[in-house]
Order: C-alpha cells, then structure tokens, then sequence
C-alpha cells in the first residue's frame, strides 16, 4: 500500500480501561505485564488502521491513560461510561465525527495481528454495502462495518457474528462477509499471542511479548 486512503467511514477502537486490563490472563500476566499488553496491542490496532485509513480514528475508553497512543496517530479519544463493548460503540456511532461521515468501522482494540491491507479490504466494502461482517475465530464479530451507522443494531457478545449475519438479513441490507485472517483473532490467552500462525503480532506487542517471555524464563531459571 502506497498511503492511507481516504475514505468516508470513521473507524472505531473500543478499548477497556487500564485498570480492567485482560483479567482472563492474570494466571500468565502481573498486571503491569497485562496493561503494557493492552497499550501495545492498541499500538499496533491504531498503527495498522491509520496506515490503511486518513479519515477519522476515534478510540472509545474512559481512561485518559491512552491519550499518548491516541495523540502519536492523530485520532481522538471519546470518553465512554465504561459499561462494556456495545455501550461504548453506541457512543461511538452518536460522535459527530460518525455522523458527518455516514459510516462506521468498528475494530477491537486487541487484535494485534491487524493488517492495513485487510484493514483497508473492509473500509472499500462499506461502498458496496450497508452492513459488512468479519467474523472472528471464536464466533464473535473480529470488525463491523455499518453505512449508515445505524443500519443494524448492535449485537455484540458471544456468537455475535450470526447475530449480526441474522440482523442484516432480517433488514434487509446488504450485507458483505468478508475472510480477513488478520482481523479474527482477539487475545483473551497468552496461546493466542504465542500462537506462530501468520501474521505475526504487530511490532509493539511483539516487542512486549518478547520481553515478558525473557523475564518469565529468567524468573524460572
């Protein structure tokens, strides 16, 4: 890709605050282990989405703790209520960024496997469609693109990608389903990150990871 492209849609990164940082790996993670995963892995979503996307990059949280990472790619943080992913994307999509933009791409903020070229295949799709689908790995939704930002309603959770499918049929839109390998693949265990299955973690939370792995392995030498 030569640059960013410029596109209509605004995209959006939810991301928890700090101090909730990926609790499911706290058998593996110290919570400042946890935390610097959560500010890489947010690093590396917002550098492949800027490299794929010049318009408007919004990240959804309550914690100010982030406003470095949101500042270094020239995004905004919008400040959610912290009551969990769709709450924090229905704020998202009532910004007034989303609604002179028309649309909205939805990305979470733990896919550090993302890559500017899918990122860029799904903002292209939202020209041909009202709702387009990646599902994840686990059945959830790995990105959602609405144009407008209100042509489904939200259903994210477990299985939420057959809901969306479901929503989409059942109104009617159009709807792209799109295989973006980069884009399926949120962290909830340290397997996910260790897993060698291309792509790689982005440089960020490759660097994290190598540095944790070095501090485990010293810590039981």
């Amino acid at each position: 890709m030569s640059g960013p492209l410029a596109s209509r849609a605004a995209v959006l990164v939810p991301v928890k605050p700090l101090s909730e940082a990926k609790s499911r790996l706290a058998p593996a993670l110290v919570i400042e282990d946890r935390q610097a995963l959560v500010r890489a892995m947010l690093a590396d979503v917002l550098a492949a989405v800027r490299a794929a996307h010049a318009g408007p990059l919004l990240v959804l949280s309550p914690d100010n703790a982030y406003d470095g990472l949101v500042a270094r790619v020239g995004a905004r943080r919008i400040v959610d209520a912290g009551e969990g992913y769709r709450a924090a994307v229905e704020v998202g999509l009532a910004s007034a960024e989303v609604r002179r933009a028309g649309a909205a791409l939805v990305i979470p903020a733990d896919q550090p496997r993302a890559q500017p070229h899918e990122v860029a295949r799904v903002l292209a799709a939202l020209g041909e469609a009202e709702v387009v689908l990646v599902p994840a790995a686990d059945e959830g939704t790995g990105a959602l693109g609405l144009s407008p930002p209100d042509a489904i309603p939200l259903a994210f959770g477990e299985r939420s990608a057959a809901a969306h499918r479901r929503l989409a049929h059942e109104g009617g839109q159009r709807l792209v389903e799109l295989d973006c390998p980069s884009l399926a693949h949120d962290v909830d265990r340290l397997e996910e990150l260790l897993d060698p299955a291309p792509p790689p973690p982005g440089p960020a939370t490759a660097r994290l990871l190598e540095r944790v792995l070095a501090s485990m392995g010293t810590a039981g030498a």
